[in-house]
């Protein structure tokens, strides 16, 4: 093949799949399902997307020969975690085509470079500073400001935790954190609504937004999602022009996801960039007229995109290991709640707290669909959703 063939995927073609994550084993049947051979690579052969794929490479992330010999076995791999280190990203593009690129993934996996990144797009984002020992905690507490959050540089589980600060006393309990290595302190700002956009970039700069999908959150695990939402003109215009900017800014191809906080004044802030397929975009499996995991397929495949349109209004739960007792007098019982149950990878996540799976409801009314959620008990009382 030569010229535009060289870079369009076909059917037949393989595919590798690396970065084990609950989209793992959705990637991997949605390219299936397109006719690609798929092969997938991890450390562990039991592995729900490894179990899935055509062929399976089992190895360690750093044993760059196993690494080398999945890479030429596929025509391309795609990336399907966002903690997937990107020194792994870079070994394997010395051998087949990686269109996300490591350099995206690099900087949102660094609070630092993502947030330099922001700042050179001008968006909002909370106020930060660099901390590197306690007195620097004490030194910035007064630009920054209470309630704050003291995060780990690096976003993967590994290199320490989080830390609330809501008054002068939490800050003693920061004792030892910078040991981890550099943090920063930002400021909790509080927000009114939160919402994710779901984007899809091809390798020559075009995009798709998927339809604003409004979130609640149960700490830092989304509980509910919802869309089509109201928003005021003026947001949805910024909104548009953000991830416009952040496509015109980056070389990466296929899905990501724009976490958005607005104020009460009416602000919009960036939350956070996923750089691969977001828990939220899971909605798409049912909202839309394509979905995220077909979409990034056909971005990295070189074919056009399609036009995600909405099907019908559409709520989403997503649930917990704790939650699957409870969840099992709905699955009886409600007609409109379409399941699905993850299979997961090991995580380093505490027995019980682990997404196991959403559920997703459709209908006339965004509101009576989340009322059908609220109901049930199973997830707290609390949204801000719009018919």
């Amino acid at each position: 093949m030569s010229g535009l063939d060289d870079e369009i995927l076909y059917p037949g073609e393989t595919v590798g799949i690396i970065g084990d994550s609950e989209n793992g084993p959705m990637i991997v049947t949605a390219a299936r399902r397109a006719g690609f051979q798929v092969g997938a690579y991890g450390p562990d052969e039991t592995s729900p997307m490894l179990q899935l794929a055509d062929f399976r490479f089992v190895g360690e992330y750093s044993d760059a020969q196993r690494l080398q010999d999945f890479s030429q076995s596929c025509d391309m791999v795609i990336i399907a975690s966002e903690h997937l280190n990107a020194g792994v990203i870079e070994t394997i593009k010395q051998y087949t085509r990686v269109p996300q690129g490591s350099d995206f993934q690099m900087m949102m996996q660094d609070r630092l470079l993502e947030r330099a990144f922001y700042e050179q797009l001008n968006v909002n984002i909370p106020p930060y500073a660099t901390i590197v020992s306690l007195d620097d905690v004490y030194q910035a507490i007064n630009s920054i400001g209470y309630p704050s959050v003291l995060k780990p540089i690096q976003k993967d589980l590994e290199h320490g935790e989080e830390l609330i600060i809501n008054t002068q006393t939490d800050i003693a309990k920061a004792n030892g954190l910078t040991d981890w290595g550099t943090y920063i302190l930002e400021s909790l700002v509080s927000y009114q609504r939160e919402l994710a956009m779901t984007v899809v970039r091809t390798a020559d700069g075009d995009f798709k937004l998927f339809p604003p999908v409004g979130v609640v959150r149960e700490g830092d695990q989304i509980q509910w999602a919802y869309t089509p939402i109201q928003l005021d003109p003026e947001v949805t215009i910024e909104l548009e022009r953000i991830c416009r900017e952040v496509v015109a800014n980056i070389e990466y191809v296929g899905v990501f996801e724009i976490d958005f906080m607005i104020t009460d004044a009416g602000s919009l802030y960036v939350k956070q960039i996923v750089p691969t397929f977001g828990p939220a975009g899971r909605i798409f499996d049912r909202a839309t007229t394509v979905t995220q995991y077909e979409q990034h397929l056909r971005a990295v495949a070189g074919l056009p995109l399609s036009e995600p349109n909405i099907t019908l209004p559409t709520a989403m739960g997503i649930f917990n290991e704790s939650q699957l007792g409870a969840l099992r007098t709905q699955w009886v019982l409600k007609a409109n709640w379409h399941f699905t149950y993850y299979r997961l990878p090991p995580r380093n996540l505490p027995t019980g707290k682990r997404p196991a799976g959403n559920v997703i409801l459709q209908g006339p009314n965004v509101a009576k669909l989340i009322d059908q959620l609220e109901d049930t008990g199973i997830w707290r009382s609390e949204t801000d959703a719009e018919a």
